[in-house]
């Protein structure tokens, strides 16, 4: 597994929340990617909501402009 794709799918994904995109809209994304067989994207994606469950709005924009 290409670590550094999971990576960028992690930090997209951040950002889509940040932006206030819905975790079903995220879940429906992991399901396509699936399909595709894109399973470093679907990482990404399921550690970004999984994060996103204990963090706040603010850490999560710390934590992008850590990166």
């Amino acid at each position: 597994m290409d670590k550094e794709i999971v990576e960028e799918f992690y930090l997209l994904a951040l950002v889509d929340i940040t932006n206030g995109k819905d975790i079903t809209e995220l879940e429906e994304a992991i399901d396509l990617y699936i399909e595709a067989e894109e399973y470093e994207a679907c990482a990404g994606i399921l550690k970004a909501i999984h994060e996103s469950g204990y963090m706040t709005i603010k850490d999560i924009i710390l934590k992008l402009e850590d990166e």
